[in-house]
């Protein structure tokens, strides 16, 4: 049963994104994520599942503020056989993530969200369609704009010889950029996540979040760059920026998703 909580809810430790909606409460920084594979021949059903009694499920836990948000992010590019994830699972909290519930809670949970099910068939119903690759957790440390369904998310991954350095030169010379991005409408967020758990040394990957409201947006957004960076950062070049960055961290993966499912309190 553990495995399925952390597949179905994300419960354990896991991040990347962070995002906010107007009207809604903002997260904490604090969220984790759920790297799930599909197994072959079973994308369909999956894709029901998910739109279906998963996202009920999460809806209302939204609605009961036991959760923030949780967003399900199909993986766009790379994907197939070998792509880490075709789903990332991320759910954002009011506080420190809840631990995995016990079959009474996801009994009460189930019910509350109109799923005539046991834990254990739902849970069995999930396990029959993918599985959990890894998890851990986020904390985030700025934030510009949010995500909407339909969005396409970049998640940019780093390993950071110093993470004051990085963050300061991240806020330093790609804020304004987001923040002038997100103001024409290019991006719709922009994120700076740094690990929170686990903190092994091969474990500790930051990550940068660019959210984009259509795939020609995102198209676009890399044919243009260096017009946007003239305008933000009118005194320093991309080329020395990235030089600067070079000796901060090393890109180790670069993601895009798309914003399959969403889910946030409707009160």
């Amino acid at each position: 049963m553990t495995t399925m909580r952390r597949f179905a809810w994300g419960a354990a430790v896991a991040a990347a994104l962070s995002v906010t909606l107007a009207a809604q409460q903002a997260p904490t920084g604090l969220h984790t994520f759920s790297c799930v594979k599909v197994q072959p021949g079973k994308t369909a059903e999956f894709h029901q599942v998910l739109n279906g009694d998963l996202a009920k499920l999460e809806q209302a836990r939204a609605d009961s503020g036991t959760i923030t948000a949780w967003l399900a992010l199909e993986t766009e590019i790379p994907s197939g056989r070998e792509a880490p994830c075709d789903y990332l699972m991320v759910t954002f909290y009011p506080g420190w993530p809840t631990a995995p519930m016990s079959d009474e809670e996801m009994s009460a949970a189930l019910q509350k969200a109109g799923i005539a099910k046991t834990p254990q068939e739902f849970g069995n119903t999930l396990m029959d369609m993918g599985y959990l690759e890894t998890n851990g957790m986020l904390e985030n440390v700025d934030l510009v704009g949010g995500a909407h369904k339909g969005d396409y998310v970049v998640i940019n991954s780093f390993s950071v010889t110093n993470y004051s350095d990085w963050v300061a030169a991240e806020k330093k010379l790609w804020q304004p950029l987001a923040e002038s991005m997100v103001k024409d409408g290019t991006l719709s967020g922009w994120a700076i996540n740094v690990p929170a758990f686990p903190r092994a040394a091969k474990d500790q990957l930051a990550s940068t979040v660019d959210i984009f409201p259509s795939y020609d947006a995102f198209v676009q957004a890399y044919q243009n760059y260096s017009s946007h960076w003239k305008e933000a950062n009118p005194n320093v070049t991309m080329q020395d920026a990235f030089e600067q960055f070079g000796k901060l961290a090393t890109m180790e993966h670069q993601v895009l998703y798309k914003v399959e499912v969403m889910a946030v309190s409707s009160k």
